[in-house]
């Protein structure tokens, strides 16, 4: 297995705060890696060590196999693009402008690669216009070309479709996908909006109070997340006596509800239930989501 990022025992302290506990995290190369965690669980702190912005205070993680503490560290770090809070944009410039600068910064004189950029990133129409005439979602999309202006291979993004309209955020999708898919960039990224980035990672890492809780790849969350039909009942006794003997998974979730889990013909089973005289007042079939995943996640871990 190919790592472009992984962590071992990482750790980070300010004080007498432990923002990262011994993290450990696996970034595999070809990856869209949802970063997930509230506020405070040490997202933007893990993402800023990684780009080099912080030191850790105890354990080691590598970028594309080298050590960081290795001399041969900025070689890896030249493979990389980077946004972690904010973008650095020049706000009287232009797009254009912005990217000339950002090649000059970094010493890339293929000046020529700005037009494809701007291409890329559905700038390419924008003119003279000033960055501060720019839409949120214009900004996000340029401040991640300027992370691509040294053509890496390795892209972290820290919330980058935070406070964007529902425009804004297909937008900024499909770019991602685009840079996986057709450039093969592995991507890194966190984000509150959960079902976008179900949309979008491979990959998971689930953050708590500065420790990985949990990895797992997308397809085996979706053999994890099990649909269930939610029923409101008068009497639940007889109906987890019904569901016994049809050897269903269900879960009494109060006084007159119960749930049902896994794969059920919803009309059979309503079917079958009326034929034992039993009727539900309310019956809801729904899909687990990836925020409630994460919500049971966060809770076992905190009731352990």
């Amino acid at each position: 297995m190919e790592y472009v990022i992984e962590t071992k025992n990482l750790s980070k302290n300010y004080k007498s705060s432990n923002v990262l506990k011994d993290v450990n995290m696996h970034v595999e190369a070809g990856s869209i890696y949802g970063l997930i965690g509230k506020n405070g669980a040490g997202k933007t702190t893990l993402m800023r060590i990684i780009t080099g912005l912080q030191r850790p205070s105890g354990g080691t993680y590598m970028i594309f196999g080298v050590d960081y503490a290795d001399a041969e560290i900025q070689k890896s770090r030249r493979r990389m693009g980077a946004i972690v809070e904010k973008s650095g944009l020049y706000e009287n410039l232009s797009a254009r402008d912005n990217l000339f600068l950002e090649f000059k910064l970094i010493g890339n004189p293929n000046v020529e690669e700005i037009d494809e950029l701007l291409k890329l990133v559905a700038l390419e129409e924008t003119g003279r216009k000033k960055v501060r005439n720019f839409s949120l979602g214009m900004k996000q999309r340029l401040g991640i070309a300027i992370a691509l202006a040294s053509n890496p291979d390795f892209l972290i993004l820290d919330e980058p479709i935070n406070g964007l309209d529902p425009e804004g955020i297909i937008e900024i999708r499909e770019l991602l996908l685009n840079l996986n898919r057709n450039k093969n960039i592995t991507i890194l990224v966190s984000s509150h909006y959960l079902d976008e980035l179900s949309r979008i990672a491979t990959h998971y890492g689930f953050l708590d109070r500065g420790e990985i809780v949990k990895e797992i790849s997308s397809v085996e969350l979706a053999d994890k997340m099990e649909a269930k039909i939610e029923f409101k009942v008068e009497d639940v006794s007889e109906f987890v006596k019904f569901f016994e003997s049809k050897n269903l998974s269900y879960k009494v979730t109060g006084k007159n509800r119960i749930d049902v889990y896994g794969k059920c013909n919803l009309s059979k089973l309503v079917a079958e239930l009326a034929g034992c005289g039993l009727v539900a007042s309310e019956v809801h079939e729904k899909e687990e989501s990836l925020e409630n995943y994460y919500m049971n996640l966060i809770g076992d871990e905190k009731n352990d």
